[in-house]
C-alpha cells in the first residue's frame, strides 16, 4: 500500500503484506486511521501524525457479515464503517458490532448496491446500481444512483449498462461549493469498455466528460479540498476493472480552466500493476495532499 503525496510527486510504502491481499484504502476522518478490506474483513491501520503506521492492522468485527467487498467508507462523524456485502450497503459501529442495512429492499427488481461515496454530512450515499439478473441472460444496467439515509429514496442519474465509481464532491448534494456527482461510464464510448470519467449535477444537468483519452479510466476520487481528481487508467482495449493487469494512478488539477477538454493535462502519479482493489474507494488523507493506494505486484506476470 502506497502513501502518495500529490504536491511533492513522492511516494513511500505504507504497508506491505505477503499474507493479506489489501485493497482499497479509505482514511477515516480524523486522519489517523487507514481502513483497508483483505480476505472480506475490514481492518483498520492506526497512524501517526506524521502518517506513518502506529500499531499493526486490526481486524473490524462486522458481525454476521463475512464476506464484505471493497467498496467501504468511514461515516463522517467518525462513529461507523460502511460497507458492501451481497449487493447491500450496511452500517457497523466504529468499534465493531452487528450491522444495519442501509439500503432498500428490491421490490419488483432485482438489484444490487455497491458504495463508492458519500456527502460531506453523511446523508447522503452514492452508489451503484445494477439491476437485472445476474447470470440470467438479462441486460444487466449499471447506473449512478443516490440514496437520501432520510427519506430513504433513491435517485438514479442516469440509464445506460455501464456506470460505476459514483462519487460525490466535496460539497455533496445540497452543500454548496462542489455538489457534483463524479463517475465513470461508458456513456460515450464506441468500444466495449472504453470507460472515461464524467461528472454531473444531483438533477442530472450539466453533464461533463473529464478524460479524453484511448486509456480505460476508473473510480474517480475528488480531493477534500476539491483541487484534483485521482483516477485509475488501465491500458486501451481493457473491459471491466480486473486485477492483475499494468495501471496507473492518475492525477487531473481542477483548478486548470481547461478542466472538461481534451487539452486539460494528465500527470501520471505511478504505474502499478494490479487494478481491481488498488482505489475502489476514496483514498484521500483529509489534508488532500496524500493519496494511498494497493499495488499487487506478487501476481505480475500471472494475469
Amino acid at each position: 500500500m502506497w502513501l502518495h503525496d500529490v504536491v511533492d510527486d513522492t511516494r513511500r510504502v505504507l504497508l506491505e503484506s505477503d499474507e493479506l491481499v489489501l485493497e482499497a484504502p479509505s482514511f477515516a476522518p480524523d486522519g489517523r486511521h487507514l481502513v483497508v478490506n483483505a480476505a472480506g474483513r475490514l481492518h483498520v491501520l492506526p497512524l501517526t501524525r506524521s502518517l506513518r503506521p502506529d500499531g499493526p492492522l486490526a481486524e473490524v468485527d462486522t458481525g454476521s457479515i463475512r464476506n464484505a467487498n471493497n467498496d467501504h467508507l468511514v461515516s463522517p462523524d467518525g462513529r461507523h464503517h460502511l460497507l458492501t456485502a451481497d449487493g447491500h450497503v450496511y452500517r457497523v459501529p466504529w468499534q465493531g458490532g452487528e450491522p444495519q442495512r442501509l439500503t432498500p429492499d428490491p421490490g419488483s427488481e432485482p438489484l444490487r448496491y455497491y458504495l463508492h461515496g458519500q456527502s460531506r454530512d453523511g446523508r447522503v450515499l452514492g452508489l451503484t446500481v445494477l439491476s437485472g439478473r445476474l447470470g440470467s441472460g438479462d441486460v444487466i444496467r449499471t447506473n449512478v444512483g443516490l440514496l437520501d439515509l432520510d427519506s430513504g429514496e433513491l435517485t438514479l442519474l442516469t440509464d445506460t449498462t455501464a456506470c460505476d465509481g459514483t462519487e460525490l464532491g466535496p460539497g455533496g448534494p445540497g452543500e454548496g461549493h462542489d455538489d457534483r456527482v463524479w463517475f465513470n461510464s461508458e456513456l460515450r464510448a464506441t468500444r466495449p469498455g472504453h470507460s472515461q470519467v464524467y461528472r454531473v449535477r444531483p438533477d442530472g444537468t450539466d453533464l461533463e466528460q473529464l478524460t479524453h483519452d484511448e486509456r480505460v479510466s476508473w473510480f474517480p476520487h475528488p480531493s477534500p479540498d476539491g483541487r484534483w481528481l485521482a483516477y485509475l487508467a488501465y491500458e486501451p482495449g481493457v473491459e471491466q476493472h480486473p486485477p492483475n493487469l499494468p495501471a496507473q494512478m492518475r492525477l487531473l488539477d481542477l483548478a486548470d480552466p481547461r478542466v472538461g477538454t481534451p487539452a486539460l493535462p494528465v500527470h501520471v502519479l505511478a504505474d502499478i500493476f494490479g487494478g481491481q482493489g488498488a482505489t475502489n474507494v476514496n483514498g484521500w488523507a483529509p489534508d488532500s495532499r496524500h493519496l494511498a493506494y494497493v499495488e499487487h505486484p506478487v501476481g505480475k506476470g500471472t494475469a
